[in-house]
């Protein structure tokens, strides 16, 4: 062989180990009172320039892997050159792999797995050249709970986040009050609900991230009652109102989705909210090699032709490559 191919061979090879295929564990990222597990999808990892951070949190039953598979996440990544990190639950934590996203030693500042996914977001910052100013995160279900405690426990720290199926922060304070909040049987005032959220940081005078929620009006699991709760709690601590400014039927031609934006005095939006009609309890995608793209087939998931990760991507300002 001419040493010109074996080194344009040895070049290809070295180039391809360059590019990671699949999330890694970190083990050692922090004292780690939640107890749960690390993973990082660096696709780059000799990349120098500073990348966005997007944390995506599994729902029940679900692990990171399935989650990455089933989101989608680790090809936008790639394509549009940002990092992912997973939490992980344990079995000891929770029999059905949730987030505990109802019990208070788990959801408050400085505590359990909110802390640890907090040492989680810090750890990577430095070790993974992470822009302090691009830092995101999502959720589902249980994910998308947990994904709210970050929010009110870290508001500074987040651009905008994502929450599929969820419901507010602090609804519930137990295993059967949970049950009943998801099931919508429980009512709040707004006052309580930012209530809740200010405890946290008593002294936090800075913004709040934008929310950007995804709900289907026939999950049977979380009422879609709770897509008004999140957006109740979340205009309060906006400080805006719960009527939309813009609203949006069969968005993007699709009859089922209204996307609607609450907007603040400037126009900004501070709240999308994606309501999702003939919708259970499962992820919307799009399966595909085009880069709107993605998503896995499941039972988590259903085809409506539209890809939410992608989407939530965009809504993030994080896509670098257009359609």
């Amino acid at each position: 062989m001419k040493p010109v191919i074996k080194f344009f061979l040895l070049f290809l090879i070295c180039t391809n180990l360059l590019y990671s295929q699949e999330a890694v564990e970190v083990e050692h990222f922090g004292k780690n009172p939640g107890n749960l597990k690390m993973f990082v999808y660096n696709p780059v990892p000799t990349e120098t320039t500073k990348k966005p951070l997007v944390i995506v949190l599994h729902g029940c039953t679900q692990n990171a892997k399935e989650v990455a598979e089933l989101t989608g996440w680790d090809k936008l990544a790639k394509n549009n050159n940002f990092v992912v990190l997973y939490p992980q639950q344990k079995f000891i934590n929770n029999p059905n792999s949730c987030f505990n996203w109802f019990r208070e030693s788990d959801v408050e500042k400085g505590k359990g797995e909110c802390e640890s996914i907090f040492e989680m977001i810090q750890y990577a910052k430095i070790n993974y050249n992470i822009d302090s100013d691009k830092i995101y995160i999502t959720g589902l279900s249980a994910g998308a709970c947990m994904s709210m405690a970050m929010l009110a426990t870290h508001p500074e720290i987040f651009q905008s986040a994502s929450v599929f199926s969820g419901g507010g922060y602090k609804i519930a304070t137990g295993f059967f009050d949970a049950l009943q909040a998801m099931s919508g049987k429980k009512n709040y005032t707004q006052n309580e609900l930012t209530k809740v959220i200010k405890e946290q940081n008593p002294e936090y005078k800075g913004a709040y991230p934008t929310l950007i929620i995804y709900h289907g009006k026939d999950d049977g699991l979380v009422n879609y009652k709770n897509a008004s709760v999140v957006v109740s709690q979340w205009a309060g601590i906006q400080n805006i109102d719960t009527i939309p400014d813009k609203t949006e039927n069969s968005f993007m031609g699709i009859n089922d989705i209204c996307r609607k934006e609450f907007q603040d005095s400037a126009g900004h939006p501070k709240i999308i909210l994606y309501e999702v009609a003939n919708l259970g309890h499962k992820l919307l995608i799009n399966p595909g090699e085009k880069e709107e793209e993605g998503g896995k087939k499941g039972r988590s998931s259903v085809e409506k032709g539209f890809h939410s990760t992608y989407q939530t991507a965009k809504e993030f300002g994080l896509l670098t490559l257009k359609p």
